[in-house]
């Protein structure tokens, strides 16, 4: 990358940025009408999904028109009402945008599990707080076994998940828990060639806390040309991202830990295949949903 291209970077990040506290104002205001009017309630979460979308639309706007990068917005199927669990392979944080412009555009808002104390982050905290998104509070104790740890954790997740059942959303898993570097993929001795192992505890989580209430799980495949790399991706050099969306019914969801850990692992060795065949220019064929 050269000085210019790292000046783009730059200016998208100084967009981005913007564009994300340009609504701040009105979700507080909106947020404290929630709050302290409950009548109001509905009113309030449409226009806030209204800004949702259209803080999705301005990102967009500049990184397709101004910027220059190209990806294709997959059909999902998905109403707005619908709740559903999103899982995804992680590369950099171009990620989150991606997926928000194939998800939330035309169905759900994307929502993540968000740690409380991350509440008090400037901007960020404003959003996951008018948003509803869901707030996970860990039941870390001392003294007590893992079993115990587990039940408490579970317990605290489906608390958290109460919140979606009242305001529908579609929630995020990450299933390799960070994102995927080289020195990642070594240290975890991943079997795949792009993609680090995926946890199953997250998904297995999120599938059991919303038990019925769920419709599917969105399988989302972000297939890169090459290493993702978001300042790259911000100065608009990265080439044509293919984003593929596989939408299964639950009931063809394992609810097993171990199937669904297997379930998980089979996804994941598609989606390797599909990021070795796109970075040595072969055609990814589409599978059938």
């Amino acid at each position: 990358m050269g000085l210019v291209d790292h000046l783009r970077s730059a200016m998208s990040l100084v967009v981005l940025t913007a564009n994300l506290s340009f609504w701040g104002v009105g979700l507080v205001l909106l947020g404290l009408l929630k709050a302290l009017v409950p009548a109001s309630r509905g009113w309030a979460d449409r226009r806030l999904a209204g800004a949702y979308r259209g803080a999705v639309a301005v990102n967009d706007a500049w990184l397709r028109r101004v910027i220059g990068l190209d990806w294709a917005r997959p059909e999902t199927g998905l109403d707005r009402d619908e709740i559903c669990i999103v899982v995804s392979n992680h590369g950099c944080w171009a990620d989150i945008l991606l997926v928000q412009s194939a998800v939330t555009r035309d169905g759900p808002l994307l929502k993540f599990l968000t740690k409380r104390e991350l509440l008090f982050i400037p901007v960020l905290g404003v959003i996951f707080w008018a948003f509803d998104f869901p707030l996970l509070r860990r039941g870390k104790r001392r003294g007590i076994d893992k079993a115990e740890q587990r039940r408490l954790d579970a317990e605290a997740l489906a608390s958290a998940c109460d919140v979606v059942r009242t305001n529908p959303a579609a929630l995020m898993n990450f299933a390799e828990g960070t994102r995927f570097t080289e020195e990642k993929r070594a240290k975890t001795e991943s079997p795949y060639r792009h993609l680090l192992p995926p946890r199953v505890g997250g998904l297995a989580a999120l599938i059991e806390a919303l038990g019925d209430d769920a419709t599917s799980v969105v399988d989302v495949s972000l297939l890169y040309p090459e290493p993702a790399s978001f300042w790259r991706f911000l100065s608009g050099r990265t080439e044509r991202i293919e984003i593929e969306v596989e939408r299964i019914p639950m009931e063809r969801v394992p609810l097993d830990r171990d199937a669904i850990a297997l379930w998980l692992a089979e996804r994941w060795q598609a989606k390797d295949d599909r990021i070795e065949r796109v970075r040595s220019g072969a055609a990814v064929p589409q599978e059938q949903s």
